[in-house]
């Protein structure tokens, strides 16, 4: 068995000896993430993409037959805007407020700030000046930190009997780790799909970049998981040319 599990390896490892570092760059772009809710999360929250930066750095190894292999350090932003759904409301002690108070509206944003190591494998095509390709591959991801700020809108009886409200909002920080009152696990698994077109220079390439990051572990007890797209503009500088 140790033997089946063992040739495949020898000959990635053989490949890639034998393969040929063709570029480095550097990837600039901005990360639009939500999270994928339980279905106890969807009955009560609207999840949206909330906006983030993300900044890569990357070599190529060519493989040949117009595959190469792109490993990947990132700086990526990720989280969500969530919201309550419209007919769904609190009574005011869930929330800390008198006992005459009705929380009409709740609302989150969070951002969370990642490492990623992505080893992804692409499939060049086209030729002349312009090309395209398409890649896949897994991603270890590695929580830093990350701010959250929340929104609650509550309603209650007026002094003339009528009913006023008024919206409160707070920081907070998120604190990312394997600890118990940590807010998030601090290690994701994720696999990454992407696609992109390629603009030839003499002495490397401009990209436009796309990709879609499916978060595979969940972040907390919750059940919660990352989902990410990323839209970026690359600059790789070939080596040997």
């Amino acid at each position: 068995m140790k033997k089946l599990f063992l040739l495949p390896l020898c000959l990635l490892l053989a490949n890639l000896l034998n393969a040929q570092l063709s570029g480095i760059g550097i990837r600039p772009g901005v990360s639009l993430s939500t999270y994928k809710l339980t279905k106890e999360y969807n009955d009560i929250y609207d999840a949206a993409l909330r906006p983030g930066a993300s900044l890569a750095a990357f070599v190529e190894i060519n493989l040949g037959n117009r595959f190469t292999l792109q490993p990947e350090i990132a700086f990526t932003q990720r989280g969500a805007n969530l919201s309550s759904e419209s007919s769904i409301y609190w009574d005011g002690p869930d929330f800390g407020y008198p006992a005459d108070y009705k929380v009409v509206d709740y609302r989150k944003k969070e951002t969370l700030n990642y490492i990623d190591i992505p080893l992804m494998v692409e499939k060049n095509f086209g030729g002349g000046n312009i090309g395209a390709y398409v890649a896949l591959g897994p991603a270890l991801s590695f929580g830093l930190n990350g701010k959250g700020r929340e929104e609650t809108t509550v309603e209650f009886p007026a002094t003339d009997g009528a009913v006023d409200n008024q919206t409160d909002r707070s920081e907070y920080q998120i604190e990312m780790g394997s600890g118990r009152y940590d807010n998030y696990k601090s290690f994701d698994l994720s696999l990454n799909a992407g696609a992109g077109l390629i603009f030839l220079l003499e002495n490397g390439e401009i990209g436009l970049d796309l990709r879609y990051t499916h978060g595979l572990k969940n972040l907390n007890v919750d059940g919660l998981k990352n989902r990410n797209f990323l839209i970026g503009v690359s600059y790789m500088h070939y080596i040997g040319q």
